[in-house]
């Protein structure tokens, strides 16, 4: 496993408070360079919004794999990878762990990991649904609703001469999702249909582009009832259709539902295939998504913390 690096001049032990020294923020993505961890990329559309966040505001903020800055106060994604090869012993007092991984079923308690995050550190979670599971593990400090948000670096699609992928899936796979994204394309004979998983940069941005309405397909298994907004809000961001599967218990922020077409497995096909077909429809059922997570400033969710 690949351990964190340190910044040079930087010395260990120090502690340093949870205000803002220099008003410097470190974003830290902990992704060990081994395949299994690729997918840890998926964080990256949220450590790149809230860097313009806190640019936009007045911080020296830098972007970082597995280094840790002791100079200033430390933002750490992936952190549960960390703390199972013994990063927290190298975290410096005043660091945030944000969380964006699914906890609002069962209970925390027992889970050593998630036990010695509350007891040490500050807590930023995506979710309300987390939250509330948060507490029972009475955390050292109240955990903070840190959302997905919009931030202009998201913008970033590139051009593409024409929409020649009628239907875009990504996402990891298995027989349960192959079978729903194959009931759908049952529609979709005469178009294109077409998965990736675990692409992401340029590549997963041309496949995005060209796709006329994204599908999201919910997780199967108990402990997933969290709505995918992390993998939606890229979607939104840049103005694309998506329809979303929905399930019962799932739990879908009010803005959210009130813009997306959230539907039943069964017909998600007949969704995907009305918006394919109607562009007109296609682009203002866009827009309206576009428009919705616009008013998710990144900014707010970093002055409702830092004030």
């Amino acid at each position: 496993m690949q351990a964190l690096r340190f910044r040079p001049g930087c010395r260990r032990g120090v502690a340093y408070p949870t205000t803002i020294m220099n008003r410097k923020i470190n974003l830290v993505l902990f992704q060990p360079a081994h395949p299994r961890f690729a997918i840890l990329a998926a964080y990256q559309e949220v450590i790149d919004s809230l860097h313009w966040g806190f640019d936009n505001l007045g911080y020296r903020c830098t972007s970082s794999v597995n280094t840790i800055d002791h100079s200033c106060t430390n933002i750490v994604f992936g952190w549960i990878v960390a703390f199972q090869i013994g990063g927290p012993r190298q975290f410096p007092e005043g660091t945030i762990l944000y969380n964006l991984e699914q906890f609002s079923v069962g209970s925390m308690k027992g889970a050593e990991i998630l036990e010695a995050a509350a007891a040490r550190f500050q807590i930023w979670d995506y979710a309300a649904g987390n939250i509330k599971n948060w507490s029972e593990l009475a955390p050292r400090f109240p955990v903070y609703l840190a959302p997905a948000a919009f931030a202009p670096n998201l913008l970033r699609l590139p051009p593409v001469a024409r929409h020649d992928i009628d239907l875009g899936y990504v996402g990891s796979l298995n027989p349960k999702r192959m079978e729903k994204i194959i009931g759908c394309s049952s529609h979709f004979n005469r178009y294109s249909v077409l998965t990736i998983s675990n692409v992401w940069g340029r590549l997963r941005d041309e496949f995005i582009a060209r796709s006329k309405v994204l599908l999201n397909v919910s997780g199967e298994t108990p402990s997933q009832t969290i709505f995918e907004i992390v993998r939606v809000s890229y979607y939104l961001a840049n103005g694309k259709a998506v329809v979303c599967e929905a399930r019962p218990g799932l739990e879908i922020e009010d803005d959210m539902r009130d813009v997306l077409r959230f539907v039943p497995s069964a017909e998600l096909a007949d969704a995907c295939n009305e918006l394919i077909t109607d562009e007109q429809q296609r682009k203002h059922y866009a827009q309206a998504g576009h428009e919705a997570f616009l008013r998710r400033d990144v900014r707010d969710v970093i002055r409702g913390f830092f004030g």
